[in-house]
């Protein structure tokens, strides 16, 4: 009995060891899903039904139902390593009854059967893996050690090795919590049973049905393993990125050298613009005849050549108008070089200088702008 015990203990320690390599490397994947830590995905389950076994009578004990049939209860702890692939230890203890024959003694002994279980979880493995499935159809073999009739003096043997097959229906309530109907048959060396009902071959088959529960603790789903095709699509959208990012860079350098090209330039053009911004402060100047403020033909010339200089620029304008100190009144050249200021004003803006640049002064007689000279060049306006 003892080196029993520690066989199943060796074996369930040896999962354990390999379940923790696993998780001490990069997990492995099966089907999609990636194993897990060896805490997880644990069952605890308990349940009850009946035993029944089978031996060389069938018809029992006349006028009583169920004389063959026994009872029997379960506890058992599950390991699932994967959503298809899981172990499961389970003590099972009950009793077995039968009639060998008319007017005999009934066989009537309690028995115990501890053993491991290899399981498979077929709805998984043909279905796939789904959390939210209802129904688990769950084959698995037993091997373990089994006892009968215990002290009994007429049995050859009652501790022997014992093997099974069995299905686990598992119905799942909650996230946590599951009803189980297991349907299993072992056999047992047939000297472990009275040999007035022994049917003349080495094993003596069980039958036994069970109602139970089981509760489901720790991390209870499974992590869906991302699959190579997804990682190398990803790995490609990761590559295709990065060209991009590096079509930008270069786009970027591309136009920073552009920009530093022009802002050079822009320098050059400057150093070359400087005289001819210079040159439009230049005065300009119209004449006018005696008397005169309309523009003759000439002055119309010189207009338009300055207007075609300063059109396009923000500079601003000033008009002044002028009279010789010659002829007329004080008030008469006052009113005549406002006039020809007006005049010049009048065909700038209708060349396109706008006139809130503009400026318009006049000063009569009493500032000539050119002090040294006769009277007709001062019968003028000058540009500024």
């Amino acid at each position: 009995m003892k080196k029993i015990l520690l066989s199943l203990c060796v074996a369930v320690l040896a999962c354990a060891a390999v379940s923790a390599q696993e998780t001490a490397t990069e997990k492995p994947r099966w089907k999609g899903v990636e194993t897990n830590k060896f805490w997880h995905n644990w069952e605890l389950s308990v349940g009850g039904g009946i035993a029944h076994l089978d031996m060389n009578t069938r018809g029992g004990e006349p006028g009583k139902v169920g004389a063959n049939t026994g009872w029997n209860l379960n506890g058992a702890a599950t390991k699932w390593f994967h959503p298809i692939v899981g172990a499961r230890v389970q003590l099972e203890v009950g009793k077995f009854k039968n009639v060998p024959y008319e007017g005999a003694a009934k066989f009537n002994t309690p028995y115990v059967f501890l053993h491991a279980d290899a399981m498979l979880n077929l709805s998984n493995w043909i279905g796939g893996y789904r959390e939210d499935r209802i129904y688990y159809a769950i084959p698995y073999l037993s091997f373990g050690y089994s006892a009968t009739g215990f002290n009994r003096k007429d049995l050859s043997s009652n501790k022997e090795f014992a093997a099974g097959v069995g299905l686990l229906n598992k119905f799942r309530v909650t996230e946590y919590l599951d009803i189980q109907l297991d349907l299993r048959t072992w056999i047992l060396p047939e000297d472990g049973v009275p040999a007035k009902i022994q049917g003349g071959g080495r094993f003596a088959p069980a039958l036994v049905g069970s109602v139970g529960v089981a509760y489901r603790f720790n991390k209870r789903d499974w992590n869906v393993a991302i699959q190579q095709t997804e990682v190398d699509g990803y790995l490609d959208a990761i590559d295709g990125l990065k060209k991009d990012l590096k079509h930008a860079n270069d786009n970027i350098n591309t136009v920073n050298d552009k920009c530093a090209e022009l802002e050079a330039e822009n320098a050059k053009l400057k150093k070359t613009v400087a005289p001819a911004a210079a040159a439009l402060n230049v005065e300009t100047v119209v004449f006018f005849e005696k008397n005169v403020y309309e523009l003759s033909a000439f002055g119309e010339a010189v207009l338009s050549k300055y207007v075609a200089s300063v059109k396009n620029t923000d500079h601003k304008v000033t008009i002044v108008g002028h009279a010789d100190n010659t002829t007329g009144s004080k008030e008469y050249n006052e009113k005549i070089s406002q006039k020809r200021a007006e005049a010049v004003k009048a065909f700038i803006v209708a060349n396109g200088i706008d006139e809130s640049r503009i400026e318009v002064k006049w000063e009569g007689d009493s500032a000539l702008p050119f002090a040294d000279g006769d009277a007709e060049v001062n019968r003028c306006v000058v540009i500024k």
